[in-house]
């Protein structure tokens, strides 16, 4: 099963992204800030990270540079979850290092094809 980790400060939009990650039969992992997120992925290991954007204590443009600077981490794909949907945020979230965009509000049919799209490619490199 893949483990999927939920980024998001809002309590109610974690929570709804991760019961249908569930659904669609995903195991899920939460974090609630960008320093967590680093801390979540470090130990779990995930498939993938739907990491939203604006945060507080670090946001996901930080975090998913940090993410992607590791060479621990740097292989876990990124999908930024953002309402900033100007195409330079888009772009800004794509040169970050983030695979893909979901803009909010979310549309549940198309992130649950983007996660499965993403998770599947995720592989670990044991060294």
């Amino acid at each position: 099963m893949k483990t999927i980790l939920v980024v998001d400060d809002n309590t109610d939009n974690r929570n709804i992204i991760a019961q249908m990650l569930k659904i669609s039969g995903f195991q899920v992992v939460c974090a609630i800030n960008g320093v967590h997120a680093l801390e979540v992925a470090a130990s779990e290991r995930p498939d993938l990270i739907m990491m939203d954007m604006a945060m507080p204590v670090m946001d996901g443009w930080s975090a998913t540079g940090h993410l992607k600077a590791d060479p621990e981490l740097n292989r876990i794909p990124v999908i930024a979850v953002t309402g900033h949907v100007t195409q330079n945020e888009i772009n800004r979230a794509l040169n970050m290092g983030c695979e893909d965009v979901i803009t909010k509000p979310i549309d549940f049919e198309t992130m649950i094809q983007k996660v499965r799209r993403y998770a599947t490619r995720h592989m670990i490199v044991v060294q």
